[in-house]
């Protein structure tokens, strides 16, 4: 997988954060870094759900989707512009870290909603700021 490397030349700010690969999140075969707080989850879809009078579920399970969240705070701002161009495409392959199979997926998605945050922007340098998007799978 390719990467993209951040660069920081704060003065004043004695230690970024680091940005860590460990996980194995990524984009399109392009990793992203480790998010700071990652949520999902693995919903059933149904095209048919009704119980008979002895309340026994009659159900026609067709799929399994797996929507997800992912935030980063406090990153370099830097890293907020190369990740979200990658965000942008109607359909993307999302890859992360999957505690279901215990291994990773690797879904067909798209964004859903889309939230960044500027928390701190010196002049003439880098800002830190914070991002969160949800992942939807196709």
């Amino acid at each position: 997988m390719s990467t993209f490397v951040e660069e920081y030349s704060y003065e004043g700010l004695k230690e970024m954060p680091p940005t860590h690969y460990d996980m194995g999140f990524a984009i399109d075969n392009i990793e992203i870094p480790d998010p700071s707080v990652f949520t999902g989850s693995e919903s059933d879809l149904d095209t048919m759900g009704e119980r008979d009078a002895t309340g026994y579920l009659h159900r026609n399970k067709v799929a399994t989707k797996y929507p997800l969240k992912v935030e980063y705070h406090n990153i370099s701002w830097n890293v907020i512009m190369d990740i979200c161009p990658l965000l942008r495409k109607d359909k993307f392959k999302f890859t992360f870290p999957d505690p279901f199979n215990g291994g990773f997926s690797t879904i067909d998605a798209y964004v859903g909603d889309r939230e960044f945050e500027c928390v701190w922007k010196p002049s003439n340098h880098v800002g830190i700021g914070n991002l969160k998007f949800s992942v939807i799978q196709y």
